[in-house]
């Protein structure tokens, strides 16, 4: 098994591969460079946070890395309800980067080869069959599997004003060879665009001026492996742009290679450079930024909201324009890297490529954007590798159970043509898709696999078994409110008082009949390891939540049946699709332009969520009956 990149997509294919018993080859420029963080310095977020979750539990590695090597945790939208909180971590990213390297290094089975990856070595047969993989320096490396996870290297050409450098990423080199490669064998290949934002150094900037943004004060591991977390967090810092930046930008548009003609690349809607921000939301008066630390003892901040390919002296300018930034003193500039990409159509479900027999795709090179999006694609890529060696079936990942399973769906089912993004919007099951329970939803896919080391696994178990005997009690009990009187659900009575949970131990205003059954509940079961209190609280609040959205849940899975059945919804020629406020802005101007004839494309149009296929099955009707909206 060859891998080819050591990003955070070639890591989890590398690693899977190499435990599950292949002997693997992963190739890279530089060793040192494995698991570098060439963007932001964090993991998680919203949709993203979901995925790490979910390859933690199937026994990948990015959860442990970031719990270990995190200066700053957070999980976002906890005044939203459970389904769509997610937990984000800033890194320290040279520390994320050494652990990476480590565990590979460490991994048995497992070989770093530095060299540049040219060609593919092909069998002539039908279809073409991968037989190895040629180096620059005219080394071979015969295998019958490969995973592609070149990341922006393909191609890569960096832009930063009039200036145009090949590379991947600051300091490193293209990889120049595999796009003939790839397009000699059959591929179509298609340019996407992505950026990075200057660095500045700490010491220049004034944090009086800003507004700090502290992590949580108990700390949510992404990892069932990790105990409790108790370290400094190091904050983080708000400030936003205003009219002399957009000024200043709008200025000098006819200076930006993106406004300039010169990049050709689709860039990310989702990640715009402030040039674009500048532009396509004129009407905004400012935009938020925030200062990201690189590192505990990093002197380089990140400056997250101000990516950019804008000249040099644009650059230093701009950035003098933000509250807090007036003296700031430029580390590095931002820039601009545009590289090849496969459309992801020519994926199996598998990731396994069709052109070519044994070779898969992972990460960028298929279109999507992100660590975690990458990382999620590696896993899976290098397991069904792996399984296919063994003539073993693929991983059955449906989108109904998992966001690693929308995601592998979207690629291998739209047609992508922008950088993409996971959001929980794109999961129709999203309610009962959440961090809370991934464990629970891929047990049995994680058993299946085999990643996970027996005691390990026996954890994951445990954690499962105690989520589900909490709900017997939950399910089966009522108790009387002690703030409000009368009965009230005790899965209520629990998530009323989870804000100060420490379970098994719920706090006195509990009914004791119902303390009493959740602590006999929680205890392990005979031959069960006992679980740190984490893990007991985790499993608690799971039932409860789970409990308390069943409901929901079962009225959103009967809409979706009755959605499935509606793929050869007629959607009429003439609606007014950018009337429909309740539709969300992308899909309003996708849906305007491609005018698809049914709900069934209008599916599998990229950016349209589906919420908004819930809103076209009712308003199509509507329009064809009356002409008019709601």
């Amino acid at each position: 098994m060859i891998v080819i990149g050591g990003g955070h997509a070639g890591i989890e294919a590398a690693l899977a591969a190499a435990r599950l018993g292949a002997r693997t080859a992963l190739v890279t420029h530089d060793r040192r460079e494995i698991g570098r963080m060439p963007c932001n310095p964090a993991v998680g977020g919203l949709g993203k946070g979901h995925l790490v979750r979910e390859i933690d539990a199937l026994g990948g590695e990015m959860g442990r890395a970031i719990d270990a090597t995190g200066i700053q945790f957070r999980v976002l939208n906890r005044s939203k309800g459970p389904a769509v909180r997610a937990p984000r971590a800033q890194a320290d990213k040279h520390a994320y980067q050494a652990r990476m390297s480590a565990v590979v290094g460490a991994q048995p089975g497992l070989t770093v080869v530095e060299g540049d990856a040219v060609d593919l070595l092909i069998a002539d047969t039908a279809p073409p069959t991968l037989r190895g993989v040629v180096l620059a320096d005219g080394r071979e490396l015969l295998g019958p599997r490969a995973v592609l996870a070149t990341g922006t290297f393909l191609g890569g050409l960096m832009h930063v004003g009039d200036e145009r450098t090949a590379g991947g990423r600051e300091g490193a080199a293209a990889s120049l060879g595999l796009s003939g490669a790839l397009a000699r064998l059959g591929f179509e290949l298609r340019r996407l665009k992505t950026g990075t934002p200057p660095r500045l150094w700490r010491d220049s900037l004034d944090f009086a001026r800003l507004e700090v943004q502290p992590g949580d004060e108990q700390i949510e591991p992404f990892s069932f492996i990790t105990n409790e977390l108790h370290i400094e967090q190091v904050p983080c810092h708000l400030t936003w742009t205003g009219e002399r930046t957009h000024a200043l930008i709008r200025d000098n548009l006819h200076r930006s290679p993106l406004y300039g003609g010169i990049i050709e690349g689709t860039g990310p809607r989702y990640c715009p450079s402030i040039e674009d921000k500048v532009v396509r939301f004129a009407d905004k008066e400012r935009h938020l930024v925030f200062l990201e630390p690189e590192g505990r003892d990093s002197e380089e901040i990140y400056v997250n909201g101000l990516s950019t390919s804008l000249p040099r002296d644009v650059q230093d300018a701009f950035v003098r324009t933000l509250p807090g930034l007036e003296r700031a003193v430029l580390a590095r500039h931002g820039y601009a890297v545009e590289y090849d990409s496969a459309p992801s159509w020519q994926v199996r479900a598998t990731l396994e490529s069709r052109p070519v027999a044994g070779l898969y795709l992972a990460g960028q090179i298929l279109g999507t954007s992100g660590y975690e999006e990458a990382a999620a694609q590696g896993l899976a890529a290098g397991v069904n590798a792996v399984r296919s060696l063994g003539g073993r079936e693929a991983l059955d990942l449906p989108r109904e159970d998992s966001y690693l399973g929308v995601l592998l769906d979207d690629l291998t089912t739209k047609d992508i043509t922008e950088p993409y993004r996971m959001f929980t919007s794109r999961a129709e099951r999203r309610l009962a898709l959440r961090c809370d329970n991934a464990a629970s939803r891929l047990l049995p896919t994680a058993a299946a696999i085999g990643l996970l080391s027996d005691p390990d696994l026996r954890r994951l178990r445990a954690r499962v078994s105690a989520a589900e005997r909490a709900a017997v009690v939950l399910r089966t009990l009522r108790c009387r409110d002690p703030q409000h009187g009368g009965s009230v659900a005790a899965a209520d009575l629990v998530l009323q008082a989870s804000g100060g949970l420490d379970a098994p131990a719920l706090p006195a205003d509990i009914p004791v009949e119902l303390r009493q059954a959740i602590a006999a509940a929680l205890l392990p079961a005979p031959g069960e390891p006992e679980l740190p209190a984490r893990l007991v609280e985790e499993s608690l609040l799971q039932a409860a939540v789970d409990l308390r959205y069943e409901g929901y849940i079962a009225k959103q899975d009967k809409l979706l049946a009755r959605q499935n059945h509606l793929g050869n919804l007629e959607l009429p020629e003439d609606l007014p699709y950018q009337e429909i406020t309740t539709l969300s802005k992308e899909s309003r101007e996708k849906l305007a332009r491609l005018r698809p004839a049914n709900l069934g494309r209008a599916a599998r149009i990229d950016g349209v969520r589906a919420s908004d296929l819930a809103v076209l099955s009712v308003l199509a009707s509507k329009w064809r009956d009356s002409r008019e909206l709601p």
